[in-house]
Order: C-alpha cells, then structure tokens, then sequence
C-alpha cells in the first residue's frame, strides 16, 4: 500500500492490466479479442496489436537519446505484458474517430427535438460523463488546470473573476512508450439552448487534437492544447 484510499493520487499503468483482467471476467472474452472488435465496430482498422513478429504496414520506427544526447534507434520491448496499459500501435486518424464517438455520444443526449434523426452514440451520455467527471486530490503532471478521471484527464470550466483567466472544458491523455509519445485532447464546444432545442446543429461538436510521435518522453499535452485553442477561436471568429 502506497498511501490511504482516497488521500493521494499515483498513476500507474499496470492498473489498466488490472482492468483488463476485469474486462476479460465480465466479457468472457481474451482482452485483445475485445478490444479489436471494439476497433473495427470503431472503424478503427489501423489499431492493431503492437506484435513485433507481426509485418504491420506503415509501422513507425522509435527513436530514443542515448546518455551522449545522440539520436538511436529504441530498444527491442516486447508489450504483450501490458497490453491494456500501452500495447497498441494506431494512426493519428484512428486516434480521432475514437475522440469523434466519444464526443459524440457526449453531446448526442444533450440534442432535442431531433426526431430520432441521430443515431444513438457508441456509449451512453451518462457513460462518459462518468468517465470525464473529475476525482479530487488528483492533480496529473501535464497540466496543473486538470485532475484526473476515467483514465481521462479533465480539466472543468471555470472563471472566478470577470476579464480574468478562463479555463475551457477539456479531456485528454497523453501516452509515453519506449520510443514514442503521443496526446489525444478533446475540447467539446460549448453549445448554447437554441442549437441544442431546435437541432440547427449535429454533433459531435468541437475540437479534436491527436498527435503521434516516433520520439520518448516528448511533452505534447501544452501543444495539443494550444492547436485546439486556435481552432476554437477561428470557428467563433467566423
């Protein structure tokens, strides 16, 4: 035991191993059985296991420093240990039909009137709310703003003085592996009664941001949010 239940905060990742000791139980199914069904239902078809006997197309090489500071390739792992806890290979692209169905079954229950015109999202509203709804005591290191969720990050909206320093509601996680580092941050738009009552908008709606590299311990967090600020501010501008 590292500390009392509730009184501190420590990620780890072998606590995603666990959940999927847990996702196995309840399935009935092997974990990675799951999980690329999940992809394809996701249309996801570039996720795939990081396997490394298996020929991937288009599989990225990792590169990490060496204590001279010069750039080398990284070292063999083998992650079938930890499959849950960073055991996949993706594509920024599948990276953001992942964000796209949990924005939209985020928003989809928010929409009125809509006369059964849009489909029932991948979750459940409640669903990811639970999962973005923030635990105290847990502040992550990539952004002070945000505590930790579901495996999501979240940051709440929030202003205590008028002309001040806002922050915007906000999910994300970044990703660190023996050769590369990646971010996926979602920043949901703010939608105002008159969209969500009369159906002039569809979701999901918002900014998505997915960045991969083929680098170690690269923060990309501060400029994932940064890329979603801009964009932000270009849709209210137009």
């Amino acid at each position: 035991i590292v500390f009392l239940q509730g009184s501190q905060f420590l990620y780890s990742t072998y606590g995603f191993t666990l959940l999927s000791a847990v996702v196995e139980r309840v399935s009935g199914q092997k974990f990675t059985d799951y999980m690329l069904k999940m992809f394809r239902d996701l249309d996801m078809l570039s996720t795939v296991l990081d396997d490394n006997e298996a020929m991937i197309y288009n599989r990225a090489r990792c590169y990490v420093y060496n204590k001279k500071g010069r750039l080398v390739n990284a070292p063999y792992v083998d992650n079938s240990y930890k499959w849950a806890g960073g055991g996949f290979l993706s594509s920024v692209g599948d990276l953001l039909k992942f964000g796209n169905a949990l924005l939209y079954s985020y928003q989809a229950g928010q929409f009125k009137n809509t006369n059964g015109k849009f489909l029932p999202g991948y979750l459940k509203p409640d669903t990811v709310a639970m999962m973005w709804t923030p635990v105290p005591k847990t502040e992550v290191s990539w952004d002070r703003d945000g505590k930790y969720a579901m495996a999501w990050a979240v940051v709440e909206k929030k202003q205590q003085y008028g002309c001040c320093r806002q922050q915007r509601h906000y999910a994300s996680h970044t990703g660190g592996a023996v050769g590369a580092s990646s971010v996926l941050l979602i920043l949901p738009e703010e939608l105002d009664s008159e969209a969500i009552d009369t159906g002039l908008v569809a979701p999901p709606r918002g900014v998505i941001v997915s960045i991969i590299c083929n680098m170690q311990s690269v923060s990309l967090n501060s400029t994932a949010l940064k890329i979603a600020r801009e964009f932000d501010k270009e849709k209210w501008a137009q």
